[in-house]
């Protein structure tokens, strides 16, 4: 071999090695190869690749750990190759070269937001993904801002907590694939299949049948009635007009029953109208002189009960009672909330004084 044939030979292999080194980087930093190792990072968990590759979002905001886990916590639910082609979704990942040979391809996500309206009053917390949310808040329109996130679909849990109708949890699937989300929590949505309201409003309705049992006790005494200001005004002066020719008045219940689909709330949230079925008896005795020897009795049990919201307790009290609706069968109500006392409530009044019955 003559030296310049040697030269030639050795300058053909060493182009050989930088062509193949060159490829080899070529390949290793591009972009096909990226995903693939991005996608291999992302479901074993190797944090310092997943930010080598997918350093930012594509507005150039940095990425937050939570956010970065909770997407990799989904990641981990699907095979490589549904990664692989979430990755390639160019309407949420757009793919950059790298600037040379050197340096591998990167990865930007598109940063996806969660919008969440609520009624004015209404409180919030949040958790995405099982993990506590912090985000930007409007006063004006009682709006809360949460992210950036990576795009995927999340579960999101929160609670609301209004003064009126207490807290309720929700649980939503939101999809921050395509676009940001936004969450408008309705007025009626606070106390439509909230069970810590309607267990309130079944509790003021058990309060008040449990009170006026005291105010017969008591020689048909209702200041201690638990209901509104009004309407224990008129029972009350019901009574006192009624007393002096009644010689005795009875009344006992077991049972008290809601009708919780039927719950209306009016605009100004300051009266609720629902549905109220016990089995209530009652028994009045007249004065001699009003002529009528058999007492008089009444099993009317159903009611259309109407509760008003009172300031200073807190509280939604019973506001009245109308038993002249039609009978309703409880039975073939869907959702209710339902009492039932370990025995029969009951309670006595009597003009001369004889003990009353518990």
């Amino acid at each position: 071999m003559t030296k310049k044939t040697g030269m030639l030979a050795t300058v053909v292999l060493l182009a050989a090695v930088v062509f193949g080194f060159i490829s080899y980087s070529s390949y290793k930093n591009s972009e096909e190869a990226t995903v693939e190792r991005l996608a291999t990072a992302l479901l074993e968990g190797d944090q310092a690749a997943v930010k080598r590759y997918m350093p930012s979002y594509s507005n150039k905001k940095k990425i937050s750990n939570s956010a970065r886990k909770t997407f990799q916590k989904q990641m981990k639910r699907l095979k490589k190759d549904q990664v692989v082609k979430l990755l390639q979704t160019e309407d949420n990942f757009s793919l950059e070269k790298g600037s040379s040979f050197f340096k591998p391809a990167q990865i930007y996500p598109s940063a996806r937001y969660l919008v969440i309206e609520l009624p004015k009053g209404t409180e919030l917390q949040a958790t995405i993904e099982a993990q506590n949310l912090s985000g930007q808040y409007v006063e004006e329109w009682n709006k809360y801002t949460f992210g950036p996130f990576l795009p995927y679909e999340y579960q999101v849990a929160y609670e609301t907590a209004h003064p009126k109708f207490g807290s309720k949890n929700v649980k939503e699937k939101v999809d921050l694939n395509a676009t940001d989300q936004r969450l408008t929590v309705k007025e009626s949505s606070l106390y439509e299949g909230n069970l810590k309201f309607q267990k309130h409003l079944l509790a003021s309705a058990v309060n008040y049948f449990d009170s006026m049992n005291e105010g017969i006790r008591d020689g048909l005494n209702v200041s201690r009635l638990v209901s509104s200001k009004e309407y224990k005004t008129t029972l009350q002066a019901s009574f006192d007009k009624l007393k002096p020719y009644m010689e005795s008045f009875d009344q006992e219940f077991q049972r008290i029953t809601i009708n919780c689909d039927s719950i209306s709330v009016n605009n100004g949230q300051t009266k609720v109208q629902l549905d109220l079925y016990v089995d209530l008896k009652r028994s009045i005795k007249l004065v001699e002189e009003a002529g009528i020897d058999e007492a008089l009795t009444s099993d009317k049990q159903n009611a259309i009960a109407s509760f008003l919201y009172d300031e200073e307790q807190k509280k939604w009290l019973v506001d009245e009672l109308d038993f002249s609706t039609y009978q309703q069968d409880p039975e073939k109500w869907e959702h209710v909330q339902s009492y039932r006392g370990e025995s029969v409530k009951k309670a006595y009044w009597d003009k001369n004084g004889a003990e009353d019955v518990v």
